[in-house]
C-alpha cells in the first residue's frame, strides 16, 4: 500500500477526469462498506458532486474499476496461481481414490485364497 509520502502525485483535473465522471449505473449490486469509508466516499462527493454529477456509487464504482484495472497483472498471476494450486490438488484426490479400490480388490483376492 502507498504512504503518503509515495502517492503519485496528481492534478485535480486528473482526479476529476479518473474518479469524478458521471456514471450512470442502471443495475446496481450492493457493496457495504465501513462506516468511515461512506463518510470519506459521501465527503468527496459532496466536493464535486455538484459540477460533475459524482454520486457516491459512481465514485466506488471508478475507484475499484481504477483498482482494477491497476492490479489487474498481479490479480491474474494470483488467480493462475490459484487455479493451478486447485488443479494440483484435484489430480491428487482423484489419484488417491483410484489408489483406494486397488487396495480393496487386493484384500478380496486374499479373502478368496482363505
Amino acid at each position: 500500500m502507498r504512504t503518503k509520502k509515495n502517492q503519485k502525485q496528481v492534478s485535480i483535473e486528473e482526479y476529476i477526469e479518473t474518479y469524478c465522471q458521471e456514471k450512470r449505473i442502471r443495475e446496481r449490486i450492493a457493496v457495504y462498506v465501513s462506516p468511515k469509508t461512506h463518510h470519506q466516499l459521501k465527503s468527496v462527493v459532496r466536493l464535486f458532486g455538484r459540477e460533475h454529477h459524482t454520486t457516491t456509487s459512481s465514485l466506488a464504482d471508478s475507484i475499484l474499476s481504477r483498482h482494477f484495472e491497476e492490479y489487474s497483472e498481479l490479480l491474474d498471476v494470483v488467480e493462475k496461481e490459484h487455479l493451478r494450486e486447485l488443479r494440483e490438488w484435484l489430480n491428487n484426490i482423484g489419484k488417491s481414490e483410484n489408489d483406494e479400490p486397488e487396495e480393496q480388490s487386493d484384500n478380496v483376492e486374499e479373502e478368496e485364497e482363505l
